[in-house]
């Protein structure tokens, strides 16, 4: 009888232990439950058996759960929690279409930044050294791939 719920116990804990390798992946119940059922079946086999039982119920129980973390990553089961998918698409980014000398009008205060409007599109942009009025016009007099730099056109 004592036998039997040891051996019950050490199936119930590979059913649990497997049971999150496979289907209920994350630190979960089940492994909880698994764990708690292999250390109760260890636990009675030394109490009732002896050191002997105890010692061979221990070792059984790490060769199992090694034996189920061995058919987990042999499975395909960590293909289907794991992302694959490769992105292969860049931004383009547009502010590689700005070119000196491109004018445009300040859609905000630039002190220093702010937002400016050219060839119908917004971007952010730094002025020179000044404050630069909302509405006021501006002309691009650097732009890379970081930032757009304009000053102002004063109308004489």
């Amino acid at each position: 009888m004592n036998m039997a719920i040891i051996i019950g116990l050490m199936v119930l804990g590979v059913i649990f232990v497997l049971l999150e390798l496979f289907f209920l992946p994350g630190i979960s119940v089940a492994s909880i439950i698994g764990l708690c059922c292999f250390g109760a079946a260890i636990y009675l086999s030394y109490t009732l058996y002896g050191a002997l039982a105890g010692s061979i119920a221990l070792g059984l129980v790490l060769v199992i759960c090694g034996i189920a973390i061995w058919l987990f990553f042999r499975s395909k089961a960590l293909d289907k929690m794991a992302l694959t998918t490769e992105i292969d698409s860049n931004v383009a980014d547009k502010r590689n279409k700005v070119q000196v000398g491109s004018r445009g009008i300040c859609l905000s205060r630039l002190a220093p930044m702010g937002k400016v409007l050219i060839d119908g599109e917004s971007f952010e942009a730094k002025s020179e050294g000044d404050m630069i009025d909302e509405g006021s016009q501006v002309e691009v007099i650097a732009a890379d791939q970081f930032q757009i730099v304009v000053k102002q056109i004063i109308n004489s």
